[in-house]
């Protein structure tokens, strides 16, 4: 068996790894972030319960034209034939799990049976490449539900089995999938997020949400938190600036520290006038798509309440002011005033 069939396990541990991050995850992610700031180990399976020896029970397809049979080629069968075959079952795959990829290409990496608790159970693993640019493992059973791991847990492992010592374990190879700088600006692009990619890092998994993250360094001096799914997520990518995640960057700087003082002086800066103390401005939330942070403000200046719609770190979105009425009907409801 090849490198590139020792991996397909070694990363499944991943959703368990580690203690509780105590950041939480944005917008729709729910609970704890597991692993974070700490690298994968490439031992078990996890929560599947297949330990690396029994991994390497598994035939080796990772050479595609062992694969192509006498028979297949007495009967004008082709390896572009067995392509688009695991093509297809990783479609399925997604499909069954669900997962959020259009998959583009996809190859049989490895298959069994292997023996789980004294039982034979057959599995299949393909890795396969998305249209939205991420890349997958993606592993079927006979007896069980289908799960898997992205490359970039994958490199983390790799990375973690080299440090430490072992033999590393396998990464993705389809074209789309090996560089992982590469793979990281071409998810951020789909996202909607330029990156000339620095330096990444894999930071850990939401369960509760099935949503894994990752952070990415700019050579501009730009840091994002990348959140991508893991199966049973339709998620599609999504991209967090550092200054505005929950989550903590650590390959660039967060930027400046957003707090009451800045919303207050926004207000100052645009020469609105409210002496509002900390214990009166509420942030109600950040818009989705201006980015712009909302902030209620009680203030003797404004009897009719004041919610601004703040601009921040270079957003070139408009400032502007609604008193708790006219803010009502864009959703920005007041608690601190009356309507």
């Amino acid at each position: 068996m090849n490198r590139y069939m020792t991996f397909a396990v070694a990363a499944l541990a991943i959703a368990a790894l580690g203690t509780p991050a105590t950041g939480q995850g944005a917008g729709s992610t729910a609970g704890a972030i597991s692993g974070s700031g700490a690298m994968p180990t490439g031992n078990h399976m996890g929560q599947n319960n297949m330990t690396q020896d029994q991994f390497n029970q598994m035939a080796d397809y990772a050479d595609t034209a062992k694969r192509l049979t006498k028979e297949d080629k007495a009967k004008g069968k082709t390896i572009a034939d067995l392509l688009a075959e695991d093509k297809a079952a990783a479609t399925a795959l997604t499909k069954s799990m669900p997962l959020s990829c259009d998959v583009t290409d996809a190859i049989l990496a490895a298959q069994g049976p292997v023996t789980v608790n004294g039982k034979p159970i057959d599995t299949k693993t393909y890795e396969a490449a998305c249209a939205n640019g991420m890349g997958y493992f993606l592993i079927s059973q006979d007896s069980g539900k289908p799960y898997g791991f992205s490359c970039f847990a994958a490199d983390a492992t790799r990375a973690a089995d080299v440090a430490a010592g072992r033999q590393p374990s396998a990464v993705c190879q389809l074209p789309t999938n090996a560089n992982m700088k590469t793979m990281m600006a071409t998810v951020l692009s789909h996202a909607g997020t330029n990156c000339a990619v620095r330096d990444l890092k894999w930071v850990g998994v939401s369960s509760a949400s099935n949503i894994e993250f990752n952070e990415v360094a700019c050579t501009d001096g730009n840091g994002y938190i990348l959140r991508t799914a893991l199966p049973g997520s339709l998620m599609q990518p999504n991209v967090i600036a550092c200054h505005d995640s929950p989550v903590a960057c650590k390959l660039t700087s967060s930027g400046p520290v957003v707090n009451i003082q800045t919303f207050k002086d926004a207000l100052a800066a645009h020469k609105v006038a409210c002496t509002a103390s900390d214990s009166n401005v509420r942030a109600i939330g950040q818009q989705t798509a201006s980015k712009r942070y909302v902030v209620e403000f009680q203030c003797p200046e404004q009897p009719k309440g004041l919610v601004a719609f703040i601009p921040l770190n270079g957003n070139t979105a408009p400032f502007e002011t609604l008193n708790c009425a006219a803010a009502a009907k864009k959703g920005a409801v007041c608690k601190l005033t009356a309507n």
